[in-house]
């Protein structure tokens, strides 16, 4: 899976989207996991607690190479519970990356960034503990329908929502494909009608075969003869 390219289109190398970077969104930041990203849709927030780090580097990845990640609704909170947003002034977009100036050392940083249709990759630009959570009503499990990398060390439902968490990530991406819990019954209703129609077939060519054989019989042709 592939996450859209950053801060692209009109806005050139240093420039980023300040409309973007200075939006609301509403963050839960009593999370428990190093980073948690929250995906709704075709869009993930993600929170990552950092201590002793001044800036937060993020980046995404398509099939020319790293890109610099299209960042949006920028905050911090401090270690007293004060939020505030993060100025388009402390963010630079560089040719493979986008950089986050902090406002302090200790603190978590949130920002929204683009996910794809039922998939999300996020690299991690930070060591610890993982958590992802999907859209309510989407579900891993089944092989063919959806994929997670690397596999998570537990995987909860909590109000109709699937969690996923890594005590310790040290791959260099967390990547999730999902389904919908109802696409489940469709792929087993058309895999039921393959199964039918297989099996209808092999019916049918088991019944062409025995009506030959009576033939050949009714017509004085031993089947066993080697004539």
């Amino acid at each position: 899976m592939t996450i859209s390219a950053g801060c692209a289109g009109v806005f050139g190398p240093g420039q980023v989207n300040e409309e973007a970077i200075s939006e609301d969104y509403q963050y839960d930041w009593d999370t428990e996991q190093k980073v948690t990203v929250n995906v709704t849709g075709e869009e993930y927030h993600a929170i990552y607690d950092l201590r002793n780090r001044s800036q937060l580097v993020v980046n995404s990845r398509d099939f020319t190479g790293d890109q610099p990640l299209a960042v949006s609704a920028l905050q911090y909170r401090y270690p007293n519970g004060t939020v505030t947003k993060i100025p388009a002034s402390q963010v630079e977009k560089k040719r493979e990356s986008t950089v986050i100036s902090l406002p302090a050392r200790e603190g978590k940083v949130a920002f929204s960034a683009p996910a794809g249709s039922k998939q999300v990759r996020v690299p991690t630009f930070v060591d610890g503990s993982y958590e992802v959570i999907l859209p309510r009503g989407m579900r891993v499990g089944v092989p063919v329908l959806s994929q997670v990398r690397p596999g998570a060390d537990s995987r909860t439902r909590e109000n109709g929502r699937v969690h996923l968490r890594w005590e310790n990530v040290e791959a260099s991406a967390v990547s999730v494909s999902y389904y919908l819990a109802r696409d489940l019954w469709i792929f087993g209703g058309v895999l039921a009608l393959f199964l039918l129609v297989g099996l209808g077939g092999l019916g049918y060519y088991v019944l062409q075969i025995r009506q030959l054989e009576e033939r050949r019989e009714e017509t004085g042709l031993d089947m066993g003869n080697g004539d």
